[in-house]
């Protein structure tokens, strides 16, 4: 790779491999920049190699250096920094490594080769950035910079490459096994990429940034190293930094005393996150694909890019079939897409197809027709088979948090594969089968605590206390390095997953307490739902006494009827969740209906701004009864949840003239729907809040609170049609539009078909010709307009009023002489 280097990168470049003293720049994750870095610690045979991470792993190199440590592994380190609010905040990083990493080669080879090794960067607590997101792992072998590279951007179009991966592939990966054993000229051609795209960047960028920083400590490292040490020495650094390491050198000052490492721990990793989370931005993609380079490059020979398209290309044929896809790939189509990527190589300059040229091959020889006409299938099965499902593993000696210990050791009880990080899909029978509903409590525990293993896609939602009738649930999930890591996270609440749950429970009693709901029945029931959904049986009794104190204590009425809800749902689902041996839960509902009922005529009260929510409360009473009396049978409820109580409450309420309106209609509505109220009773209601005396606001509050509880009165009760047409009628033009929006939200509940039935009715109350209304005209107006256009008639109409033209507002066009 030719390239024009300023003097000073020139004269870099020529101290890259001088005086015993050998960088080796490279792209972490590079088969080709791993490849020859093997080459070159095979000849040189040096004394140390020093490595680009933090110098804390170095603690880990035992572990690293474990026959029975596989890829792909990753050192996992954890810091506490504030963040913005002031408040500590747990940060992880991962260091990856795969078979094909240059820095995994350089601990194998230089192992082999009798090295020393060593890492060199600064501490990770040193690096953490208090602007981390806390949910997000990230990694620490970045290369943003060289994405976001001026100089690469254009270099790539100038080759015709669509990204930079392309671009890479194209310089570096496509060369063939013989050229990748000139390590001298590869590197050389690495170091003139990398500080190339160096330029891009002022020195005050990367001083607040952190590049600098680090640098002069790898700086300060290999000039002790170098003092100390007799022979070959290797830095094995990513490529962006080689160049500065080789300024610095000169003017490297002592390590002055650092803190002391922060934890580490040597985990599994996956294909699957080496791709996600690191993949264009840290490294290579497609991890399967480049293990496969990697295992061939092994075999002497320069056929490795083609025995490696090929068998791609007879993978995916081979899944196609075993799928029994209608597209199968035939042998046929496997043979032209061979031909195809070795034609396209060779017309890129490359030694041998690869993953561009390979993947140009697939969509020219198997798509057939429009992407997205059923082949996008294809492409997914492309790309799992190109980012691969392989879990390393790690000696038992690593050794990790009981925490995850116990996570691990349920996980296998439960049947959970741990071996690979794919996604997979588990369908619970929960009434029926008793290891299934330990499968659930498992999965709502780990999704309780965060851990990123399950996600919840279906079935039965006990905290909701919906689709309750549902006798199955489905959950997707995959064990990956991020659930490691969020345990090891977790770690210091306790050493099992009850413990770190139980001890969350108790956060939010008190975080309860701190907000001054410590008498909230409503938050107490939530808890104990909450306990059964994870398998916390053993806080039940203590969650119980507490729910039965809030209960007696509890002045909220919303809160009690919540706490209803809750217990409800507990009792329908009592064989799921594990409650059937716990007679208390029984006990306390039916001590909810008489707590509620005691507190119901404290809504007559509510102001304005409150009222929907509390007319909401009340309908949630009336169905906690309903919901009470089905799930116990009428014979096992008695007397607990008796609705001629509920009834003399709602009597009282909406006979109080100085009742909140919006609560009295509910009232009357749900008083006349369970047959507690006559036709004639309601009229004389409708009398009193509609008729002579009563304000716009408060008759459309009533309105409100009536069709909230029964939207379907205003089209079954001619009565309170006739009320509501007069009081509307009797309006003047302005309290119409004042009105107009809550109008319209209290006709919210009807149906489509319903609002037009109640149109068609009001109009022939006004006296509207039936056939008149037998034309079906729509307009497309919103709200605003509505209201604006309202506004423009009532302004137009005051205008003609001032003009003594009012009575054009009555004018009718004279019938058409016959």
């Amino acid at each position: 790779m030719a390239v024009a280097l300023p003097p000073s990168l020139a004269a870099a470049r020529e101290k890259l491999h001088a005086n015993g003293l050998y960088f080796a720049p490279l792209r972490h994750h590079s088969p080709a920049c791993a490849f020859a870095l093997q080459a070159m610690l095979r000849e040189l045979r040096p004394a140390a190699v020093l490595l680009e991470g933090p110098d804390g792993f170095n603690d880990m190199l035992p572990l690293l250096l474990d026959p029975r440590t596989r890829p792909p592994v990753a050192l996992l380190c954890q810091t506490q920094a504030a963040g913005d609010d002031g408040q500590p905040r747990t940060q992880s990083a991962f260091f990856p490594f795969c078979d094909y990493s240059p820095e995994w080669v350089a601990l194998r080879t230089g192992q082999e080769a009798g090295a020393q090794l060593a890492f060199i960067d600064l501490p990770w607590q040193a690096r953490a950035d208090k602007h981390q997101n806390d949910q997000e792992a990230r990694s620490l072998m970045a290369e943003r910079y060289l994405a976001h590279s001026t100089y690469l951007n254009a270099l790539a179009r100038q080759a015709g490459c669509r990204d930079q991966d392309e671009l890479w592939d194209h310089l570096f990966e496509s060369r063939s096994r013989t050229a990748l054993l000139d390590w001298r000229s590869l590197f050389g051609d690495v170091f003139s990429y990398c500080a190339m795209a160096r330029l891009d960047y002022e020195p005050a960028v990367l001083e607040a940034e952190g590049s600098l920083p680090r640098e002069r400590h790898m700086a300060a490292h290999i000039a002790r190293w170098r003092s100390e040490v007799v022979g070959p020495i290797v830095v094995v650094t990513g490529g962006f930094h080689t160049s500065a390491l080789i300024d610095l050198l000169e003017q490297a000052k002592p390590i002055s005393s650092m803190p002391a490492a922060a934890p580490s721990w040597l985990i599994r990793y996956s294909f699957e996150r080496l791709d996600a989370l690191n993949g264009y931005g840290a490294g290579m993609p497609a991890p399967a694909y480049y293990q496969a380079v990697w295992d061939a490059l092994q075999t002497p020979g320069d056929a490795h890019h083609l025995a490696v398209a090929v068998d791609q290309l007879t993978q995916l044929a081979q899944h196609s079939r075993a799928r029994g896809l209608q597209d199968r790939i035939s042998t046929a189509e496997v043979q032209a897409a061979v031909l195809q990527a070795a034609r396209l190589a060779a017309l890129r300059g490359h030694a041998g197809p690869g993953r561009m040229d390979l993947l140009d091959a697939m969509r020219s020889c198997f798509v057939k027709g429009a992407i997205d006409d059923g082949m996008q299938g294809l492409l997914t099965d492309v790309r799992r088979q190109m980012t691969g499902s392989r879990l390393g593993d790690v000696p038992p000696s690593a050794g990790s948090p009981p925490l995850v210990e116990d996570a691990r050791a349920l996980a296998r009880r439960h049947g959970l594969r741990l071996d690979d990080g794919e996604q997979r899909l588990a369908r619970l029978d929960l009434y029926r089968k008793e290891r299934h509903r330990l499968r659930s409590h498992y999965f709502h525990l780990m999704q309780y605590l965060d851990a990123g293993l399950a996600r919840w896609q279906g079935g039965p939602d006990f905290l909701t206390g919906s689709r309750l009738e549902l006798l199955f649930e489905e959950w997707s999930y995959a064990w990956t390095p991020l659930v490691e890591a969020r345990l090891i996270e977790l770690s210091g609440d306790g050493a099992t997953l009850l413990e770190v749950a139980l001890a969350r429970l108790l956060r939010e009693e008190q975080a309860l307490a701190a907000e001054g709901r410590a008498r909230s029945a409503g938050s107490a029931a939530a808890l104990l739902v909450r306990a059964c959904v994870i398998g916390l049986h053993e806080r039940l009794p203590g969650l119980l006494d507490l729910l039965s104190r809030h209960l007696d204590e509890d002045g909220d009425f919303a809160s009690v009827v919540a706490c209803g809800h809750a217990l409800v749902t507990l009792w329908r689902a009592r064989e799921p969740l594990g409650v059937r041996a716990h007679p208390g839960v029984l006990q306390l509902m039916r001590r909810v209906w008489p707590a509620a009922l005691f507190l119901l005529p404290a809504l007559a009260d509510v102001d304005e701004h409150a009222e929907s929510a509390q007319v909401g409360q009340l309908l949630a009473l009336r169905e906690f009864g309903r919901a009470a009396r089905s799930a116990l049978g009428e014979e096992e409820a008695g007397l607990a949840f008796e609705v001629d109580d509920l009834h003399r409450h709602l009597d009282s309420l909406a006979r109080r003239g100085d009742c909140a309106p919006g609560i009295c209609g509910a009232a009357s509505a749900l008083l006349f729907l369970d047959g507690a109220w006559d036709e004639r009773q309601l009229s004389l209601l409708l009398e009193q809040r509609f008729g002579a005396g009563a304000t716009p606001q408060d008759a459309v509050r009533f309105l409100s609170g009536l069709m909230a509880a029964a939207p379907e009165m205003l089209l079954t009760q001619p009565a309170l049609r006739r009320s509501f047409n007069q009081l509307v009628g009797s309006w003047d033009e302005a309290s119409f539009i004042q009105y107009l929006p809550d109008l319209r939200l209290a006709f919210t509940g009807l149906k489509p078909q319903e609002t037009g039935e109640l149109a068609e009715a009001l109009a022939l109350l006004n006296g509207a010709a039936p056939e008149a209304l037998q034309a079906e005209l729509h307009y497309d107006v919103s709200e605003a307009e509505m209201l604006a256009g309202g506004r423009l008639n009532a302004a137009l109409a005051a205008c003609l009023e001032r003009d003594a033209l009012a009575g054009w507002l009555n004018i009718t066009p004279e019938a058409p002489h016959g």
